[in-house]
């Protein structure tokens, strides 16, 4: 039973180790790299997603691709030749390395800071309720001086209104 709880953690240790090179060691499709290039025939859609009936752009990359994945090279390399002809625009998704970092950090960032606001500012709305609540409990004294107070400006106002004329 022992030996057991030892086996356990050596084996998820080297399936974890050994996960990520699964997919990297798989040999590149056609399907999974159409999806990767975006056609040059001004469409701005990937390969596999460009609908015009006669796309010679689309048909002599996916020539390529086809050529290229048959002579067993890997997605890298694929993809690094196409960025060589076509450059850096011919990628579907911008690489995650320098300044094109900011493509794929900056919308999570802007996310946050939204969620910050809103919530600054529902914490704003809700502290405001409640001083208006305050307010009107203290406003809404029965005290006998409040009335009289109240009895006092009717009073006046009575006898403004009685002259002929209301203020």
């Amino acid at each position: 039973m022992k030996m057991r709880w030892k086996v356990i953690p050596s084996l998820l240790l080297v399936v974890t180790l050994l996960l990520p090179a699964g997919p990297a060691m798989a040999a590149p499709t056609v399907s999974d790299l159409s999806k990767a290039l975006i056609c040059q025939c001004g469409c701005t859609l990937t390969l596999a997603g460009c609908n015009h009936g006669e796309c010679h752009s689309r048909d002599l990359m996916l020539g390529q691709v086809k050529d290229l994945v048959s002579k067993g090279q890997s997605t890298d390399q694929i993809l690094a030749f196409f960025v060589a002809q076509y450059g850096e625009q011919v990628l579907a998704s911008p690489p995650k390395k320098g300044f094109n970092l900011v493509a794929w950090i900056l919308p999570f960032a802007a996310i946050l800071l939204g969620a910050y606001v809103v919530y600054i500012l529902v914490k704003k709305w809700a502290l405001r309720g409640q001083e208006s609540q305050a307010l009107v409990v203290t406003e809404n004294d029965d005290s006998p001086e409040t009335y009289e107070e109240y009895r006092q400006r009717l009073a006046r106002e009575l006898k403004d209104f009685e002259g002929g004329a209301f203020r």
